[in-house]
């Protein structure tokens, strides 16, 4: 059952602040190629998505993230399938509209408490820099623990990991704008579903230093962005990274399908691997 009466409907003002606090501890991360055209006739999860959570859930998978770009606007309503999973408990997933030029929607968030799926929407604050005013930025950090922290993880949508910044000078990235200060000691785990790879040095540079003090980064993406040569840049790799402590992680499993995606499972939970919680900023 979906509880329609604690949606946000405030989305750019509350987003988090009035959702459950839930720990997770066991992630599927699932990605596509975003040119492929499914046997519904939409290039999005849609087709997939029963199969992906079926698989996870039975996996015994907490938290589910896919790569934005999630859902066509119309094309299906994930709702539906929630209701009768068993160990998920975290869902995220973005709505948007396709075409010839794709175009970013709302995110949403869906947790389950005390047996009722509640629905939340976030917005994403900025991308790149270069567009962004600082004082932007520095009101969206000041916000961050109250907005964007639901239990032991937290999430930053796309670009904005780039509220952290690197410096040419030193070669090193930098807290200006207090983001990385504002995640509570208590977060293990960062979230950041992307619309597609990032292929700038600094970004992994931005990621290893989110991922500091003990705390697990994991981001995807989408493959099938084309450049102006017509090539992609995706690689033969997942479309996927995971950061632990400010290294990087390999230990996803890859998880086969028949879905179309690429799918990966993270374990991370306390039991597994024998962690202490985060115990600074």
């Amino acid at each position: 059952m979906i509880d329609r009466k604690n949606r946000s409907a405030r989305a750019a003002t509350d987003e988090l602040r009035l959702a459950p606090k839930l720990n997770i501890g066991r992630i599927g991360i699932v990605s596509r190629d975003y040119r492929h055209t499914y046997p519904n006739e939409f290039r999005d999860f849609s087709y997939a998505l029963p199969g992906i959570l079926d698989l996870l859930d039975e996996k015994g998978c907490d938290a589910v993230i896919l790569s934005l770009y999630s859902i066509c606007d119309g094309s299906f309503d994930p709702k539906l399938l929630l209701a009768s999973r068993n160990s998920i408990k975290v869902a995220m997933l973005e709505r948007f509209s396709d075409g010839k030029e794709r175009k970013a929607g709302q995110k949403f968030i869906y947790l389950k408490a005390k047996g009722r799926w509640l629905e939340f929407t976030l917005e994403q604050a900025f991308g790149s820099l270069s567009k962004t005013p600082k004082t932007k930025v520095i009101e969206f950090a000041k916000g961050f623990s109250s907005r964007r922290v639901c239990g032991n993880w937290c999430i930053l949508l796309c670009g904005e990991t780039n509220g952290v910044k690197y410096s040419i000078k030193d070669e090193m990235v930098h807290d200006r704008y207090g983001l990385r200060k504002a995640i509570p000691k208590e977060v293990r785990i960062i979230l950041n579903p992307a619309h597609d790879r990032m292929t700038r040095f600094e970004m992994e540079r931005k990621r290893q230093y989110l991922s500091k003090k003990g705390r697990w980064l994991i981001s995807v993406w989408n493959k099938g962005k084309e450049f102006k040569d017509g090539r992609t840049r995706d690689g033969k790799d997942p479309a996927w990274q995971v950061f632990h402590n400010g290294k990087k992680d390999d230990r996803v499993t890859p998880i086969e399908n028949n879905l179309g995606v690429e799918i990966g499972i993270l374990d991370i939970s306390m039991k597994r691997t024998g962690e202490r919680s985060v115990g600074g900023r």
